[in-house]
């Protein structure tokens, strides 16, 4: 080890040599860091138009337990209600599907509108089947009678899912207009405050 000379570091040496003796550091941040000069006041405006048309304009909540309750409730009802009448599923049951399916379109958000297309054909057919194997439980005893009744079921039940559908594409052609046509009357009141 030769040429390297041994010594031990001081504590001068070991003090940092940007600090003086007794300062502090300085505290850590909290929060954001403060906006650049200028962008306070129209950060302000902004607020304030918001306050102004956020009051007047309606946000959609997204509701599910409604929505299910109105897709799925509705046609349950409606189909044992045709079974208590003595009938298999029929008028009752077609009209409250179109208006539950309607309904849920309504209350859907637009990501949901897929869910609630996509779900009335299920519903339908297991409505229908729950319904009628629940009332005639002897009828469909062995499996001959049930593919039977399966087939009988499916037929029976595309002309409600096709109002079904009809329906809830209603909705959601007038849901996309009325929201296109409040868009335009947002930004004139955005553009004015």
């Amino acid at each position: 080890m030769a040429g390297q000379r041994a010594s031990t570091p001081t504590s001068d040496q070991l003090r940092p040599r940007s600090r003086a003796r007794g300062a502090q550091l300085p505290a850590p941040r909290r929060g954001p860091d403060a906006p650049p000069p200028g962008a306070g006041q129209a950060s302000a405006g902004r607020a304030a138009g918001r306050s102004r048309t956020g009051s007047r304009t309606r946000t959609r909540r997204p509701n599910p337990g409604a929505t299910v309750l109105a897709a799925l409730g509705l046609p349950v009802i409606g189909a044992f209600t045709d079974e208590l009448l003595g009938s298999a599923p029929g008028g009752v049951f077609a009209v409250l599907t179109v208006l539950g399916t309607a309904a849920a379109a309504w209350l859907a958000t637009r990501a949901g509108w897929w869910w609630v297309l996509t779900a009335v054909a299920p519903v339908v057919l297991g409505c229908t089947a729950g319904a009628e194997l629940l009332a005639d439980r002897e009828k469909y005893a062995d499996t001959k009678a049930l593919a039977t009744g399966a087939a009988k079921w499916a037929v029976h039940s595309f002309p409600v899912m096709g109002w079904a559908l009809a329906g809830a594409v209603l909705v959601i052609a007038a849901r996309i207009v009325l929201e296109r046509n409040q868009r335009p009357e947002q930004q004139k009141r955005s553009r004015r405050g």
